[in-house]
């Protein structure tokens, strides 16, 4: 059984990537974008996109990268009524590494994001999480999940790369590389600009997505699959990135630049967590709160293979794949506009 979702959707999409050079510069700039609130542990950095009426959604970005992330759905949250938070980790940007024993809690994250949340009024808000920011997602739900309203999506969500089907290369890495190898190779990459220029590539180009052919233009079918329904979401249009996003996109590649050459600690405490270095204090398995997964079936970061394993042994898990894509589903805005309707329908009673 298969159902077309039509190009124009309840909510018109129009053209939902465009956006003009000026209008992205007085994003980034904005002192909505560029928010410090001080709590007990520490200053955090806050960056608000959205309407500013809307439902909240909290945001949890993936390893390395920056509360900036969001401003590329600006026009997005406006169109489905949604206002987002996205909270830079501690050793990011403007907020303080806070941990209290000088090593990365994902715990001691949760509370910071509990503390602030109180702070900003938000009692009760939606939760959107991206590769890393799953393990945070998930144990935010084991301790406050009065606090969560609707499932939590999580797209191309990490795992323990002890996990059968995970990715080879990180298990290795997770089991031989020394610790001070790792924050060695984040701090004094001589090759710091082909590194990050690698991840560049994945953010702006579908072939790196998968389903395209590399210079932006996607016009391949791709596919949601949920049990026995496969539900067609959309037909890529070709793809082309408007002066203003191309602008974000480079904002957000110079501040991952800018946080590996001015040794914060942020992507050190990510790897520790990524690679398990530090205990989560908690499994996969231990979660009970309902969560929707969005993974590519060409995801190279998180096989599918893994997230096939893990679903069975996770209570209320939706499994849905992407044909066609790899880990960055973030930078795909057609995916991203028919997520945003997703999480629209999970709370419309509040909007």
């Amino acid at each position: 059984m298969s159902k077309s979702y039509p190009k124009n959707s309840p909510i018109d999409t129009g053209d939902y990537h465009e956006m003009t050079l000026k209008q992205a510069k007085e994003l980034w700039d904005s002192p909505r974008s560029r928010q410090v609130i001080t709590l007990g542990s520490g200053k955090v950095g806050v960056c608000e996109v959205g309407d500013s009426q809307g439902f909240p959604v909290v945001w949890f970005t993936g390893n390395m990268g920056s509360a900036f992330t969001i401003l590329l759905y600006e026009n997005i949250a406006r169109r489905h009524r949604i206002r987002i938070f996205c909270v830079d980790r501690p050793g990011y940007n403007d907020t303080e590494d806070c941990y209290s024993k000088g090593v990365p809690n994902v715990f001691e994250f949760v509370e910071l994001i509990n503390e602030l949340t109180v702070f900003l009024g938000l009692y009760q808000f939606g939760l959107v999480t991206f590769s890393l920011g799953a393990v945070f997602g998930l144990a935010f739900s084991i301790r406050y999940p009065e606090r969560l309203k609707g499932p939590i999506h999580l797209i191309s969500p990490w795992v323990s790369t002890s996990t059968p089907g995970a990715s080879t290369l990180m298990n290795r890495i997770a089991k031989f590389a020394p610790s001070f190898i790792i924050r060695t190779t984040l701090t004094a990459l001589p090759s710091v600009n082909q590194f990050l220029g690698n991840a560049w590539g994945a953010f702006v180009s579908f072939g790196s997505f998968g389903g395209g052919n590399g210079n932006g233009n996607n016009n391949s079918k791709t596919k949601l699959i949920e049990d026995e329904e496969t539900i067609i979401i959309y037909d890529s249009p070709a793809f082309t990135i408007s002066p203003g996003r191309s602008y974000l996109h480079n904002q957000v590649y110079n501040n991952g630049i800018w946080n590996l050459q001015n040794g914060k600690s942020g992507p050190h405490n990510d790897w520790m967590i990524a690679l398990e270095r530090v205990n989560w204090g908690y499994k996969y398995e231990d979660t009970t709160y309902p969560v929707r997964v969005f993974i590519g079936d060409m995801d190279e970061e998180v096989p599918i293979a893994a997230w096939e394993y893990m679903s069975k042994r996770m209570k209320n898990v939706e499994f849905k794949v992407i044909n066609g894509a790899k880990h960055y589903l973030l930078y795909r805005m057609d995916f991203m506009e028919d997520l945003f309707e997703i999480i629209r329908k999970s709370f419309s009673d509040d909007l």
